[in-house]
């Protein structure tokens, strides 16, 4: 069997967060996944808004669900129809 880091991180679709101190903390693509964007959209207008957290011997970026909450179900905003000339 291969070896596989991130086996660990989904079960049946659902993200299973690193858990440290109570606090859930996602990786970028997760993070981008629980607040229903795309990762482009992430990394172009979230990321660099959010403090990151190294976690692990490759001390890889994570993003507290705390932090992402403030931005959870933020959608761009709908153009005026009235606006229209």
């Amino acid at each position: 069997m291969e070896y596989d880091p991130n086996h660990h991180r989904t079960y049946g679709g659902e993200l299973l967060p690193i858990v440290v101190d109570g606090e859930n903390y996602y990786t970028a693509k997760e993070a981008a996944e629980y607040l229903g964007v795309a990762r482009d959209t992430f990394y172009r207008n979230v990321k660099n808004r959010l403090p990151t957290y190294q976690y692990g011997a490759f001390r890889r970026e994570y993003f507290r669900q705390s932090d992402l909450d403030k931005y959870k179900g933020i959608r761009p905003a709908e153009k005026d129809e009235q606006d229209q000339s």
